[in-house]
């Protein structure tokens, strides 16, 4: 059930445990703690976090400069994974894009992650263009995503 988590502003408290989950599912792609410290204080990113048992379970980084917003960064543990959180903190994401806006917001995603694309259609993002080979490590296309307010 989406709403039955409670979702935070991430604090620099909880960094630490995020990194964790970014290089768990990002790899080398993973944001630095510099980045997530720079969203934490940043005046248009809107870093979340929701926690289980105290530790955190899921993030995400919403940056908005209406009329634009952007998911910059999404993740979920992946033994929390098929549980809704990811759509609870989707759905939080364009709750805070509208009220601060954004009439579209945008996201990136590897063409092969198939749950993730499945998520953000569920939540009403539709596909908008692919940028042939953008990641490496493995090599594969990015979809790029939007979701009209």
């Amino acid at each position: 059930m989406p709403n039955d988590f409670e979702i935070k502003g991430m604090s620099e408290h909880d960094i630490p445990e995020v990194l964790m989950l970014e290089r768990e599912s990002f790899g080398k792609m993973a944001w630095s703690s510099r980045d997530f410290e720079s969203a934490v204080n940043s005046s248009y990113d809107y870093p979340f976090v929701i926690h289980e048992d105290s530790h955190v379970t899921g993030y995400s980084v919403l940056r908005v400069l209406a009329p634009e917003a952007e998911v910059e960064d999404i993740c979920v543990s992946s033994d929390m994974r098929k549980q809704g959180i990811g759509e609870c903190l989707l759905n939080h994401m364009i709750s805070i894009a509208r009220e601060n806006g954004a009439e579209n917001i945008y996201l990136e995603v590897r063409s092969k992650n198939e749950a993730a694309i499945g998520l953000y259609r569920k939540t009403g993002f539709q596909d908008s263009y692919v940028r042939k080979a953008y990641y490496r490590d493995p090599v594969d296309d990015a979809v790029i995503m939007v979701l009209k307010l």
